[in-house]
């Protein structure tokens, strides 16, 4: 039996979609949640991300005048007032940031930003507990995520953590961003 151009062409066709249609894969940068932040890396609590392998989390709560940035190295919590533009300005992704400089990087930056929430979860109640050896833990789920390893998942299932951008505009100041 022969098949016919046009009917070998709809078979193409129907194959390709189909393999496209079943593509697991993601973004590299995450574009679904907001975010927009600056802090100066010279400054401390921030400063802690100038050591490789080191991370710290950013969180702002609901109507806070202040940022929580906590280190795990430190074990240190510290709160970092905001001006009235950065209250207004400053959002922080699904569950708040994780920021540092992980041990392998991928060439184009030396300073990661992630979600503190857990992709799995996919809810800002699911926020990541990190170490200072830089695993990220989700306590609803167990997940166990690898900071120094672009966030993939080293115990579960699921996608890597989500990443946002950053920008370096001068030596001390980072822009995290969609």
């Amino acid at each position: 039996m022969m098949i016919g151009k046009r009917s070998l062409y709809a078979l193409c066709f129907v194959t390709c979609l189909m393999l496209l249609s079943c593509n697991d894969d993601y973004n590299e940068f995450c574009t679904q949640y907001q975010v927009s932040f600056s802090c100066d890396i010279t400054n401390v609590p921030y400063n802690a991300v100038n050591s490789m392998g080191q991370f710290i989390t950013i969180r702002k709560k609901t109507g806070s005048t202040s940022c929580t940035v906590y280190n795990p190295a430190l074990k240190k919590t510290t709160e970092v007032p905001l001006s009235e533009v950065e209250m207004r300005s400053f959002t922080l992704g699904l569950g708040g940031l994780i920021v540092g400089q992980p041990y392998f990087s991928d060439g184009k930056s030396s300073v990661y930003a992630y979600d503190l929430a857990c992709p799995a979860c996919d809810r800002a109640s699911a926020r990541l507990t990190i170490d200072a050896m830089g695993n990220a833990e989700c306590p609803k789920c167990g997940n166990i995520y690898d900071l120094n390893n672009g966030g993939l998942v080293t115990t579960g299932d699921g996608r890597p953590l989500y990443r946002y951008r950053v920008t370096q505009s001068s030596v001390s100041t980072l822009y995290i961003h969609n």
